[in-house]
Parts: structure tokens; C-alpha cells; sequence
């Protein structure tokens, strides 16, 4: 599952023959590269895993097993934050890049990322912008689809548990022609009850877990009760949701291929509980819906070269329904939709030189926010920012140089970046405006073999974020009171906001003797953040008014972040040349420092930690598998201290978020060669936790799945 975990074939003897098979990933370099050449942190999480780990959507799969930060709510909201960075789960501007296959996902909120029809997930973390540009910062999540080839087949699931709740999937590919292959995929998913909010919490109550600690301005800390709901059903969290994909792939020529791929997820109604300490007050529901279409096209020239050709588009829409007004229920309607789009064309080329290799290519990619509000069912009122779009043009080399023990790893990406502002109803004062500006993103990696099975890697490179559009192009004029006038106004001199990192890792695997594991250090730094300013002026106009303030963007803020990573793992099962497989595994994130600068109107600046990132995190585990019918797994995840502002205190202070633990565990049964029946059961110990405060998760969950291969 993790970098430094091993992937075997058994042979039926001697320990000789057992021998290290490294998975072929993709995210590292764009191409497909055996893992044990790249020096990047990445986690694989195999399809294997997927099917055991008990996860209800994508948010679920990465916190129980990549050690990275999640910010999640019960109602399909989530986002992730890789080595300190802050978890988002909206916006074009992230800090981690979301793919599927290597393209834009055409998706701001991971938990509409579904888990049907994938074949692995690839976690790769540190800088990335050197080979996919804007948000790479933190790390890239690549959600990888399966591709099918030779006779037709398939699996499909029924799953049953608590809250009744429903799942079921399907998954089929494979060749219809001899030149025609496919593959489909649906998922479908429904809580038609709200979930109970954990009330046993042993492992809170074990380890002191029940104290959040409020720090004020103006007066000393306070610690307060964070057991708040303990036991309690969690009205409006009923949820369904669906989602399907179908791949067509034509075999051109004996060395060219064409692929269609097209998915789409729709949740209709799904209910949002608010804030826990609200009641019901805050409840609302939601519409949200994604669709992704793409063609590639593939191939060899000569012996050397292999093209790709890719286009592809996605729209994603997420639309709020008020159900209460004044703690009184009302006629549910629309408050506010947001809309976002993707278009873009990827061209790459692998030049193989030996046993070297060279990727270079163009990426185009035009990326589109629209929002609107509304006051009541029929008045619409103006939205909170114009409608912009970020629109990027790219060249990029990377190259994988292998001398015998030594792979390197250098690449060079160049962005030519344009802000559009666009004209927006209900938002006159605002003028429509573009803005273009370039950054390069450099990068060096390092991977060389020690004997006896150790091997040091490190890696160094700079990475960027886009600003919003209307931070660099937008102009507006608003009217304070009548004869004045507040200018705000883009920056066309601002920078994108920039990082450089770099890490150093030394990991250990022996097939022989089961035992892996690798520790790495990272650190950024982040500059050339963007904060807002006002300067208080009096100008006045030929026509009797004043201007009164001009707001405009600045450059003025930044952030530093360190931290070790720790992994390892000892299977058993070697002591047995791998007759059966017994595997212990942990993993673990620790930030020695993550902290950012926050700039006030009037330039002054306050260093705090970066809200929503735990000082610890990650997981333990064991897992075992006979090789024949029976896999069953037990791992225990925690977090630490979080801090975050709490916005329900009218003092809005920063509070420090009670750690969690929990723990999960699942049994698999095979039978009849092509059927199973799957147990699972979902936070063990019942705890009350959440990713969010205030917006607590489900307590102890079980489950009953059979499947079937077909």
C-alpha cells in the first residue's frame, strides 16, 4: 500500500525465487516508471486495498491509509491538505491537485471522486508543479481508472449496514472485437436514515481525549468540553448518490490506439445537518453533479517515441437549498449555485534513449467559476465575487537518467498564465479585465541504491499557486454612503504565490525477510502570498463625489513548513517464503513547524499555525491473507491537535481541536472460486470525532457485502 511496502510474486519454492515486484505508477513522472526509480514520497493504494479498507468514498480511503490531512463533512463535502498545507475543498485555487488518469479531475470537492471502476489511487507528495503547473504545491492525488483487455469480465457488489444504508457496484471490461475493448463502472449509494453519532469512546476516554482549549486575544485560554453529542442521532444526514463510467478503447494500428472515456456523479437532496451546536436551525440540503468526457489518442513511433494526444472537458455544479429562516421551517429554495468547467488538450511525447528517458509536452487548460445567490424563492441578489476564469499555457521536460545505483531525475516546466475577469449579472460596479503572467517551476530528484537493500532519495523543486482572477484583473467601485466611494482594485504586478521544497529520505525493503520501512524530512518555504490592503485617501471627483478608500493586493505573506514521514512493515509470512502472507504495518506524519502569516488591511502581520493541519497523524495495522480464501484486516488511525478559528464564540478565537482515534476492521471470505462475503465494521470503538468541529462524524458503523466475479 505505501512506498516502501512490497508487491511479490510467490513462486512455489525456495525463498530464492521470491522477488520484488515494483508497481508501475505514473504521477512521478508522467510516464510509466517502475517506483523503486522515483525519488518522490508516493503512496499507491491498490484496488486490492480499496476492497478491504472499509472507506465510504475517496476522503474515507486517504485518511485511513496515506497519513495526510482531511477536512470532511457529513453531507459530501471534503478536501485534502498534503505536508501542511491546509486542507481545501472549493475553489480553483487548491494547494493539492486532484486527477483522474493523469488530467484535471474536473473536480474541487474530493468526496465526489467515487471509488467504482478504479484501479489504484497514487498519493504523490511534495512540489509537483514542474510537471503539472498550478496547485501541485502540497502533492497530487491520481486517481487511476482500469484499462481492460482479453476476455470480457466483471465483479459487482451488495452491501448492507448500519443507518441502512445501500450501496452497490458494478465493474466490467474487456474486448468486444479484437481491436475493441471497454470498460464500465456504477456505483450507487443511499443512507435513508440519519446516522448516530459515536457514544461509547473508549479510546477517548483511554487517552484523555474529551478537551478542546479555546485561546483568546483579550483573556487567558479556556478549555472546554468537546464531547458535545455524545450518542446523539444526527438529524439531516440522510444522503444517495450515484456514479458511472464507461471507456471505449479501438486498437488503430498494431502500435496506435484511440480511447473515449466519459463518467458522471449526481447526488440529488443530499441533506447537511449544520452545525452541531445549532440544532436543526442550520440545516440545508444540496444538489451536486459532475461530468467528465475525454479522448486519447496513443502510440509508438519507431522504437523511441510514444505520443499522446488528450483532450477533454468537465463541468461540476453544486447547488444550496435554505430549509429554515429564523429557526423556522420554511419552503426549501435555491440560496446559491456555483458552477465550475474545465477545457483542455495535453500533448506529450516519451523519448526513450536507452535506458534513459526524456517526457516532454504542452499542456492547455481554460478553467471557469460562475456563482449566483438568491434572497428568497424568486429575488435574486448579487453573488459574492465575479464570474473569472484562470486560463493556462504550458511547456514542460522532465528526464529519468539512470547510471547503474544512481536515477536522476531533472525537470523544467514554463506557465503562461491569464487572469479573466468577465462581466457578471447583478455586479455592475465590477469591470471585466485579463492579466497574463509566467512562472517556471524547476526540479531535481535523487535516487541512489545502497547495498544491503537501504537506498537514499531526496528531492528539491518550486511550485506555485494562482491568485484568484480578480486579485490581479478586477476592478470595482461601491458606494458606502451616498457621495462616497470604496475603489477596490486587481494588481496586475502581483506575483503567484510560490514555494520551494525539498525532502531527503532513506528507506530499507528485503523480500527475504519481510521487513520494509523509510523515514523522510520535508521542508517549504512559501512566499509571495497574497494579502488585501486599504489605504484610507480623500480624492474628490469633478462630480462632487469623494473617494473615500482604495483596496488593492499585495504580495506580503508567507509560510514555513517541516515535518517527518515514517513508514514500515514486517510480513510474517517471508519466515514461510510467503505461504501465506501476515503483515504488520504503521505510518506516521509529524510537523515539527507549519505556520503562516496573516496580513491585516493595514500591512500588519501575525504569524499563526495553519488552521485544519494535526501535529500528528496516522495509522497502525495488521493484516493477513491465507492467499486462497481468507484476507481480514485490523488498523487503528489517530490525530492530533488541530487548530482552527471558532466562529460559534462571538470572540471568534482560535481553538485547538480535542485529538481522535478509531479504529476499523474488515473480513473477506472467498468461496466457490468467484464469490465472496465481506464483514465490515467502521470506527470499532463507537468514538465521537469529526474532521470539522461541529460537524461530527458517524459513530460505530457495520456492514455485510457479497460479491461476485464474473
Amino acid at each position: 500500500m505505501y512506498t516502501s511496502l512490497l508487491m511479490l510474486t510467490l513462486a512455489a519454492t525456495p525463498a530464492d525465487s521470491v522477488r520484488v515486484l515494483d508497481p508501475v505508477v505514473v504521477s512521478a513522472t508522467r510516464s510509466e516508471t517502475r517506483l523503486d526509480k522515483i525519488p518522490q514520497k508516493l503512496v499507491t493504494i491498490s484496488r486490492q486495498d480499496i476492497a478491504l479498507v472499509p472507506a465510504a468514498d475517496l476522503p474515507d480511503l486517504l485518511k485511513k491509509t496515506a497519513a495526510v490531512n482531511i477536512i470532511q463533512y457529513p453531507n459530501l463535502s471534503a478536501g485534502i491538505g498534503i505536508r501542511g498545507f491546509r486542507p481545501q475543498f472549493s475553489g480553483l485555487n487548491q494547494r493539492t491537485l486532484l486527477l483522474v488518469d493523469g488530467r484535471p479531475a474536473g473536480a474541487t470537492n474530493l468526496a465526489t471522486l467515487m471509488l467504482t471502476g478504479v484501479e489504484r489511487v497514487e498519493v504523490l507528495k511534495g512540489t509537483a508543479s514542474a510537471l503539472y503547473g498550478s496547485q501541485a504545491m502540497g502533492g497530487v492525488i491520481n486517481v487511476i481508472t482500469r484499462r481492460s483487455t482479453g476476455e470480457p469480465g466483471g465483479s459487482a457488489y451488495l452491501d448492507y449496514g448500519s443507518f441502512r444504508t445501500l450501496q452497490a457496484g458494478l465493474s466490467s471490461g474487456g474486448n468486444l472485437t479484437k481491436r475493441l475493448d471497454y470498460d464500465l463502472s456504477f456505483g450507487y449509494v443511499e443512507r435513508s436514515a440519519d446516522f448516530r453519532i459515536g457514544g461509547d469512546n473508549l479510546l477517548r476516554n483511554l487517552f484523555g481525549f474529551g478537551t478542546a482549549v479555546k485561546n483568546y486575544t483579550n483573556k487567558p485560554s479556556a478549555e472546554v468540553d468537546d464531547r458535545q453529542g455524545d450518542g446523539q442521532v444526527r438529524p439531516n444526514t440522510q444522503l444517495h448518490y450515484y456514479s458511472g463510467g464507461l471507456r471505449l478503447g479501438y486498437q488503430l494500428t498494431e502500435g496506435w490506439r484511440m480511447d473515449v472515456r466519459g463518467d458522471r456523479f449526481e447526488a440529488k437532496n443530499v441533506q447537511s445537518p449544520g452545525e452541531i451546536s445549532s440544532g436543526t436551525t442550520d440545516a440545508s440540503s444540496k444538489d451536486v453533479q459532475r461530468n467528465a468526457l475525454e479522448l486519447a489518442v496513443s502510440g509508438k513511433i519507431g522504437a523511441y517515441h510514444r505520443p499522446t494526444l488528450r483532450v477533454f472537458t468537465a463541468d461540476e455544479s453544486n447547488a444550496n437549498y435554505t430549509l429554515n429562516s429564523g429557526g423556522k421551517a420554511i419552503a426549501p429554495y435555491r440560496s446559491n449555485r456555483t458552477a465550475n468547467a474545465w477545457t483542455g488538450l495535453q500533448i506529450k511525447d516519451i523519448w526513450t534513449i536507452g535506458a534513459h528517458s526524456v517526457v516532454f509536452g504542452y499542456d492547455y487548460l481554460d478553467a471557469s467559476t460562475k456563482g449566483r445567490r438568491w434572497s428568497d424563492a424568486t429575488t435574486e441578489r448579487a453573488p459574492t465575487q465575479p464570474d473569472y476564469a484562470l486560463i493556462s499555457s504550458a511547456v514542460y521536460a522532465q528526464a529519468m537518467l539512470t547510471f547503474n545505483r544512481l536515477t536522476v531525475q531533472p525537470g523544467l516546466r514554463y506557465d503562461n498564465s491569464t487572469f479573466d475577469v468577465r462581466e457578471t449579472p447583478l455586479l455592475s460596479a465590477y469591470k471585466p479585465g485579463k492579466k497574463a503572467n509566467a512562472f517556471w517551476s524547476p526540479n531535481l530528484g535523487l535516487v541512489y541504491q545502497l547495498p544491503k537493500y537501504f537506498r537514499v532519495s531526496g528531492t528539491v523543486g518550486r511550485a506555485f499557486v494562482t491568485t484568484d482572477a480578480y486579485s490581479v484583473a478586477g476592478y470595482v467601485e461601491a458606494r458606502t454612503t451616498a457621495g462616497k466611494i470604496a475603489i477596490t482594485s486587481g494588481n496586475p504586478d502581483l506575483k503567484n504565490e510560490s514555494s520551494v521544497s525539498w525532502d531527503a529520505a532513506l528507506g530499507y525493503r528485503n523480500a527475504k525477510n519481510g521487513l520494509s520501512g523509510g523515514i523522510t524530512y520535508f521542508s517549504t518555504e512559501v512566499t509571495n502570498r497574497i494579502a488585501k490592503v486599504v489605504q484610507q485617501v480623500n480624492e474628490p471627483l469633478a462630480n462632487g463625489d469623494v473617494i473615500v478608500s482604495r483596496t488593492t493586493f499585495v504580495n506580503a505573506a508567507g509560510s514555513r513548513i517541516r515535518g517527518l514521514e515514517a513508514e514500515g512493515a514486517y510480513d510474517f509470512g517471508a519466515k514461510t517464503q510467503y505461504k501465506y502472507s501476515l503483515r504488520v504495518f504503521a505510518n506516521a506524519t509529524v510537523m515539527f513547524r507549519a505556520t503562516e502569516d496573516i496580513v491585516g488591511t493595514d500591512r500588519s502581520v501575525v504569524v499563526r499555525d495553519v488552521m485544519n493541519v494535526a501535529r500528528s497523524n496516522g495509522q497502525i495495522g495488521v493484516e493477513y491473507d491465507d492467499l486462497k480464501q481468507f484476507r481480514v484486516r485490523l488498523s487503528a488511525r489517530w490525530t492530533g491537535v488541530r487548530k482552527d478559528i471558532d466562529y460559534t464564540d462571538v470572540e471568534s478565537p482560535e481553538i485547538e481541536y480535542a485529538p481522535y482515534a478509531a479504529a476499523d476492521a474488515s473480513a473477506s471470505w472467498r468461496f466457490r472460486k468467484n464469490h465472496s462475503v465481506t464483514f465490515a465494521i467502521t470506527n470499532i470503538t463507537d468514538e465521537n470525532y469529526y474532521e470539522k468541529r461541529g460537524y461530527n462524524l458517524a459513530g460505530r458503523a457495520v456492514s455485510l457485502r457479497y460479491g461476485i466475479v464474473f
